[in-house]
């Protein structure tokens, strides 16, 4: 399987490292500067793109990507932290018998309850680690301050967001997206993004509902409160590439993450085998094929290059205010980065055997690099066959 590191070997930061503020990211700046953030198109530029008869930007495409965000967030809320499945309290689907005592399990045995249950409800990745306060952001979106606090229960009200002290676990969680629509990337097609989200947002509820279940409490999230690549990468899920986003060696990064904060004991995930961040090094094809320039070359760095990033840690940063621009000119999320990912693949034995070189022969990288391009992997899917495509 690979040797694997430590994870201050993979993902070190400096000594003075301090938490982000969720303000900064490229949506809060741009709101901020230009009071828009979420949406890429008014509804006359959509109309525009559908009335150009162009692929991928019909009435359907726009209307199946709509519909897969469904559950994405809340309607007519700002940002998702504390709202909707994704609520530090109760929904109510569970409770524990008030005379009955909270299930009490070995760390071990929690994970493998819990990695069952994400499993069932719609995970494809399940891991587990310790709360590290470097990842949690600083302030939520609307400009609170996120603290903990000696409580039972997690809680927010109109100046701040508090997290018990006693919720000393993460539990984080990869959702799916699909190859064949992330293919159709960057049109109104590609619905795997907005898929994702509502699957985050329904996958993280309904393990926190479980956890809570158990007799102890849960503070669910998705892209709200805390950073989720460090966090995902801590619990042994993949590393990070070189477009910023969490790579697997199962699925690449055709994955979206959610996190459960909570104080039910659970133990420290196993490092994922090294030799992807080794592949990125080789691999450069992202960064070639960034219509915006906003995936770097050359090798990891600890400096920033947009205010969208935090600096301190070692990794490729990607410049988050031009692909968010570049999001707002072709009106539609864009996703390339992952459609041309090498390690973007569809299940298959020839793919599990070069995987199998990537981890333990990592000299022969240049030539899986070499031979990804040369068989035209990445390429746009069939947008005007999609509909007819069984």
């Amino acid at each position: 399987m690979g040797r694997r590191r430590a994870f201050d070997e993979t993902y070190p930061t400096r000594e003075g490292y301090t938490r982000f503020d969720q303000r900064n990211t490229s949506f809060g700046l741009r709101q901020r500067r230009r009071g828009a953030a979420i949406g890429y198109a008014t509804e006359e530029e959509r109309l525009k793109q559908m009335r150009r008869n162009l692929p991928g930007y019909s009435i359907v495409d726009y209307a199946f990507k709509d519909a897969a965000g469904m559950y994405e967030g809340v309607p007519g809320e700002e940002g998702t932290l504390d709202f909707g499945f994704y609520k530090w309290t109760s929904l109510g689907a569970t409770a524990k018998p008030r005379d009955l005592p909270r299930w009490e399990g070995s760390p071990d045995e929690a994970a493998r309850i819990v990695g069952k249950a994400a499993r069932y409800f719609g995970a494809v990745g399940a891991g587990f680690c310790a709360i590290d306060e470097r990842w949690i952001y600083s302030h939520d979106s609307s400009g609170r301050p996120i603290v903990f606090e000696d409580v039972e229960e997690g809680y927010t009200t109109g100046e701040k967001a508090v997290i018990p002290t006693s919720h000393r676990w993460v539990v984080a969680l990869t959702v799916p997206m699909e190859f064949r629509e992330n293919s159709n990337a960057p049109t109104a097609l590609d619905v795997t993004s907005n898929m994702g989200y509502s699957r985050m947002h329904i996958l993280a509820g309904f393990v926190a509902e479980f956890i809570r279940g158990l007799g102890y409490h849960a503070v669910p999230m998705g892209n709200d409160t805390s950073l989720s690549v460090p966090i995902a990468v801590q619990a042994g899920l993949g590393h990070v590439g070189r477009n910023g986003r969490l790579i697997t060696w199962e699925r690449g990064p055709l994955v979206r993450i959610c996190k459960i904060f909570t104080d039910l004991p659970l133990p420290t995930s196993p490092q994922a085998p090294t030799g992807i961040i080794e592949f990125c090094e080789a691999c450069e094809k992202c960064s070639k094929m960034c219509p915006s320039g906003s995936i770097p070359r050359g090798p990891r760095t600890w400096e920033p290059r947009c205010e969208a990033n935090n600096p301190g840690a070692l990794k490729w940063y990607c410049d988050e205010e031009a692909c968010l621009e570049y999001w707002h000119e072709v009106k539609t999320g864009c996703s390339i980065c992952f459609r041309v990912c090498s390690f973007t693949k569809e299940p298959g034995l020839r793919h599990d055997a070069v995987k199998w070189f990537i981890r333990n022969v990592p000299q022969l990288n240049g030539l899986w690099v070499w031979s990804d391009e040369l068989l035209g992997y990445g390429r746009i899917g069939d947008l005007k066959g999609y509909w007819d495509e069984e």
